[in-house]
């Protein structure tokens, strides 16, 4: 009998846990989500003029929050799903604690799958500032580099009729 209660529990849990990443991407489709990072006064100057992206440091910042609203979520839900692990081995429900195990190595992949591209992104935006950019680059960095050049050799061009 407390088998089925531990199954049930952790059948309920990872239902409650699927059902606020239905609600965060939901959020992240159009509906803003609540909080003091949505409601930024601060908006308009992360955005420069003309440009339409945000400021560099911006959304560097915002980078930072995501990953960290991402390991506190993550954190949390392993938890409670370790202590649930915990007491099935406690009661000897090794199917219950081997679901359990696989369940929180998938949640770990999705994490990993999650905060990847965001560490890449936070590592390009350190190699930018250290001017060391390593990454792909982006057009309009194309273009002020190919106009750079094209300066050059017109200088070079000029110098040589010169002498």
């Amino acid at each position: 009998m407390k088998k089925v209660g531990l199954v049930g529990l952790a059948v309920c849990l990872s239902l409650s846990w699927a059902a606020m990443a239905g609600a965060t991407s939901v959020s992240k489709q159009g509906k803003a989500p609540d909080g003091p990072a949505t409601a930024a006064p601060d908006k308009d100057k992360a955005r420069p003029q003309g440009r339409g992206q945000m400021d560099p440091a911006a959304q560097q910042k915002r980078v930072n929050e995501q990953l960290a609203t991402l390991k506190t979520e993550h954190q949390a839900a392993m938890a409670e799903l370790q202590a649930i692990k915990q007491l099935a081995v406690k009661e000897k429900a090794t199917q219950t604690a081997a679901a359990l195990d696989k369940l929180m190595a998938g949640r770990e992949q999705e994490y990993q799958k999650k905060v990847e591209p965001l560490q890449q992104r936070l590592k390009g935006f350190q190699d930018a500032q250290k001017g060391q950019s390593k990454g792909p680059e982006k057009s309009a960095d194309k273009a002020l580099k190919s106009g750079e050049k094209q300066v050059q050799k017109d200088d070079a061009a000029k110098t040589k009729t010169n002498k």
